[in-house]
């Protein structure tokens, strides 16, 4: 019986949005999600997220960058995309009352 080698693991991107203590929504797309709340929760943070806790409100995952980038831009650019997204996934009252977030 010849060897087989395991399956290669595809490339994930992920559109995310975070949800901030101060009830301010936040639109990205990476391919390591853990690390980067990480980033955006880290005190050395520089970028528009700094100072500020952050939460996972939702996560979409897509086969390429180029897939998640284009909804990333949908999202940053719509006034009702996000919006949408963010009622499809019922979090954000539970984030706002286990976090004590007003929104």
């Amino acid at each position: 019986m010849a060897h087989t080698p395991p399956p290669r693991r595809l490339p994930r991107f992920y559109v995310y949005l975070l949800l901030s203590e101060r009830g301010e929504i936040y639109c990205g797309y990476t391919n390591c999600i853990k690390r980067r709340l990480k980033e955006h929760n880290a005190t050395s943070n520089t970028g528009w997220t700094r100072g500020r806790r952050w939460y996972l409100l939702a996560l979409k995952m897509f086969p390429d960058q180029h897939s998640a980038l284009l909804v990333e831009r949908r999202l940053k650019r719509s006034k009702y995309d996000k919006p949408n997204w963010i009622k499809r996934t019922g979090r954000l009252r539970t984030l706002c009352l286990r976090y004590g977030i007003q929104r």
